[in-house]
């Protein structure tokens, strides 16, 4: 019988437990394979890059993370990206917008709210093309690294932080394109750069599993920018056009610090700073990351002579699109207790346990 009296106490030491356990919020991933990542991508700002066309544009990269369980990719082409568009998307894919399509008030609007609700965005810009290269016999990339309008873009954002690099200090100014002799894949091609890990933060969630990575990219300053998360070497520098044909300084070595000084906005060409091409940064309650090559992640062959290597298939490239994508729609969210269904679960349980207690005390 005494066994019997110490029931009641344990009953409520199993209540209480009970109880207390229901209540408990949990977390999730976002992302869970019943709801799947929502991916925006812009076409209505008249960008360089086709979405939809796989040799020349970005439509093997997109099928592939559409491939996956984890994201939906839409290709929005009339607009306007305003609260209504963006109301389901998680990250917003805008790469190459040109100068003459800029975003409207209302779009602005539209981008900041869905930051504000926890989405991300991901902007791509990318360097200017030599004309000596095959690209340039294409009309659609003649205007190729003029990156003004996504500057203009991040301006309006009330963004701070970095900003594609643009010399200023000619009549015209122009953008930046990072050069490397020392790690250029071809010596008349200076801009066509193969990175390692030493150039970037491997700590980072996006550089997880990346070893060597090609690129052809336009540079982001401030170079000290705590954001900046992909960097260079000591023998890269930014380079910029002074002309159609030429590009200025375009001997190695260019600026001193002592140049730089006398003209600080041709921040451009100083040796020994380790421009940067890729930022990432939360903003808000959402997430940003900018890159400065679309290239990189086209079907386009590399703009080397007899090249038959894709730049998606270049290295990792494909691999540190799909980290990028995945921290951008790495949000957690609160999951309600659920007390209700918990506590009717773990009563029945209870009891069912008490009953075979009380019946083995009695035997």
């Amino acid at each position: 019988m005494s066994h019997l009296r110490r029931v009641p106490k344990i009953v409520a030491l199993m209540l209480t437990a009970v109880l207390l356990l229901s209540g408990i919020q949990g977390t999730v991933n976002a992302q869970a394979d019943l709801d799947p990542i929502v991916i925006l991508v812009d076409a209505s700002h008249n960008p360089q890059f086709s979405p939809t066309e796989s040799d020349r544009g970005l439509q093997l990269v997109l099928d592939m993370a559409n491939a996956s369980t984890r994201f939906i990719v839409r290709i929005e082409e009339d607009g306007p990206l305003d609260d209504e568009m963006l109301s389901d998307v998680d990250v917003l894919f805008i790469a190459g917008p040109d100068e003459n399509a800029p975003f409207e008030p209302e779009e602005l609007s539209g981008i900041f709210e869905m930051l504000a609700n926890g989405s991300s965005l991901f902007i791509l810009g990318d360097p200017t093309i030599d004309q000596s290269t095959e690209y340039w016999d294409e009309a659609l990339l003649q205007n190729l690294g003029e990156n003004f309008a996504i500057n203009t873009l991040l301006d309006d954002l009330n963004m701070t932080g970095v900003r594609f690099s643009v010399n200023q200090t000619t009549f015209d100014p122009q953008c930046d394109t990072m050069f490397d002799y020392d790690n250029s894949l071809n010596e008349t091609y200076p801009y066509v750069i193969k990175l390692d890990s030493t150039t970037w933060d491997t700590r980072h969630p996006i550089f997880r599993n990346i070893n060597v990575l090609y690129t052809m990219t336009a540079t982001l300053k401030p170079i000290d920018h705590s954001t900046l998360i992909g960097k260079s070497y000591d023998t890269s520098f930014a380079q910029y056009k002074r002309s159609a044909l030429t590009w200025a300084n375009y001997s190695y070595p260019n600026m001193t610090l002592a140049d730089f000084e006398a003209a600080p906005l041709s921040y451009s060409t100083i040796n020994g700073t380790y421009p940067g091409w890729l930022s990432a940064f939360e903003f808000g309650n959402g997430r940003v990351a900018i890159c400065g090559s679309t290239l990189m992640f086209t079907g386009r062959t590399l703009p080397l002579p007899d090249a038959e290597l894709t730049w998606l298939n270049a290295g990792d490239n494909s691999r540190l699109f799909m980290n990028i994508l995945s921290w951008l729609s790495e949000n957690i969210v609160d999951v309600p207790g659920a007390i209700g269904t918990v506590f009717i679960i773990s009563s029945v349980v209870l009891l069912v346990g008490l009953a075979y207690y009380v019946l083995k005390k009695i035997r």
